[in-house]
């Protein structure tokens, strides 16, 4: 009788501690969901941690510094170099932890200086140097601001949109808007609730308030030419996000590059993209042409 009110006992202790160690399991769950979703935009635009102060010298004389305004009043920084007679103008989009100067400095030098290519780079609001808090409506406020700066400023010149991770949302976006000669999409992704999916997993996506759609986006493209380009060894944004985006592209032209991985992704491959730009797809299908890899991770439940 005493073993059995002992076992009966240790049952029921085991079951209150148990019991215990999911509850406290479930409150620490939710405070890390509580603390994401109110910091979400923290992590989304990260530019209190930007710092400017190094790539301040890196932009040339070739380029004018100018002060873009958006339609709700914000200012943006930016820099702007004008193209040759005829010439496209690219307007680049920077990623979420960047600044617009690395941007400048490539697009405003070889091989796309060569072509004679012109390039508007800016600072989205509340990075570095410009005015305001970022989120997507405002984002997508500041390339409607910088686009027509670009109309402005090259009237005779097609438009280029170019963007690199957070920036392929807003370049995707903007082509969907406005009529391009190319779409070059660098470590693009088909949605931030994807990628919450595919990297973060124990956190609901479905809380993300700046979804960025680019799949559903991209559909409506009206560029001639859209590139994509991924990285097999990014982790930020996993190459097969860039996959899932190419299959509900309209058109386009997809470079898997091996050894790249999220940052060192950036000018691996211009001279293939500029060709892609300038001349449009190659009249037969190339090995580019096609996304291959391993299966969507987050279509067959291995995420």
């Amino acid at each position: 009788m005493i073993d059995i009110l002992i076992e009966g006992w240790m049952n029921q202790t085991t079951l209150r501690l148990v019991g215990g160690l999911v509850l406290a399991s479930l409150i620490l769950y939710l405070l890390v969901v509580a603390v994401a979703y109110t910091f979400q935009r923290e992590m989304v635009f990260p530019r209190r941690f930007v710092n400017a102060l190094p790539f301040a010298a890196m932009v040339g004389p070739d380029f004018e510094r100018v002060t873009l305004e958006t339609a709700d009043g914000e200012r943006l920084k930016g820099y702007f170099k004008p193209p040759s007679e005829g010439a496209p103008m690219i307007v680049a989009f920077h990623g979420n932890g960047s600044v617009p100067e690395p941007q400048a400095v490539r697009f405003g030098s070889a091989p796309w200086a060569d072509a004679g290519f012109g390039v508007l780079s800016f600072a989205y609001r509340g990075y570095p140097g410009s005015t305001g808090t970022p989120s997507e409506e405002g984002l997508l406020l500041d390339a409607e601001a910088a686009i027509a700066y670009a109309q402005s400023h090259a009237p005779g010149s097609r438009l280029v949109f170019i963007g690199h991770s957070l920036g392929t949302g807003v370049a995707v976006a903007m082509s969907e808007r406005y009529p391009s000669q190319a779409l070059v999409l660098e470590a693009p992704f088909s949605s931030l609730p994807d990628v919450v999916a595919a990297t973060m997993p124990f956190l609901p996506g479905q809380l993300v308030r700046d979804t960025f759609f680019s799949s559903r986006r991209i559909a409506g493209s009206r560029a001639d030419t859209i590139v994509i380009v991924h990285g097999e060894r990014d982790t930020v944004v996993p190459a097969f996000l860039g996959r899932r985006l190419f299959a509900v592209a309209p058109h386009g032209v997809f470079m898997s590059v091996e050894d790249a991985d999220h940052l060192n992704l950036r000018g691996m491959r211009d001279p293939e993209i500029l060709d892609l730009v300038i001349n449009g797809y190659p009249p037969e299908p190339t090995p580019q042409s096609e996304p291959v890899g391993s299966p969507d991770p987050l279509e067959t439940g291995a995420v």
